[in-house]
């Protein structure tokens, strides 16, 4: 899935996937908000959103392979290791 076309639920997607806080992902996406309880609000009825629901979770998807070393990766750090290029 590519980017929302939604432009404020792409915003609060990202800030959403970065913090986890849902009340401060809506208000840094961009949304004007009275007051907190609002947010949370407007911000829980976003997360029951299809297409927001499918956009985090590629989001999070995508994390996680970061966080993951590669087969590519160990081999490197492993080489590099033996060779005495790496102390720890």
């Amino acid at each position: 899935m590519a980017r929302l076309e939604n432009v404020k639920w792409e915003a609060f997607c990202q800030n959403y996937s970065k913090s986890g806080n849902a009340t401060e992902a809506y208000k840094n996406a961009g949304y004007k908000v009275k007051t907190d309880a609002a947010a949370n609000n407007n911000a829980s009825r976003l997360l029951r959103n299809a297409r927001v629901q499918a956009r985090l979770k590629e989001l999070g998807e995508t994390k996680e392979r970061k966080a993951i070393a590669d087969a590519t990766e160990q081999q490197e750090f492993f080489a590099a290791v033996l060779r005495g290029e790496i102390e720890e």
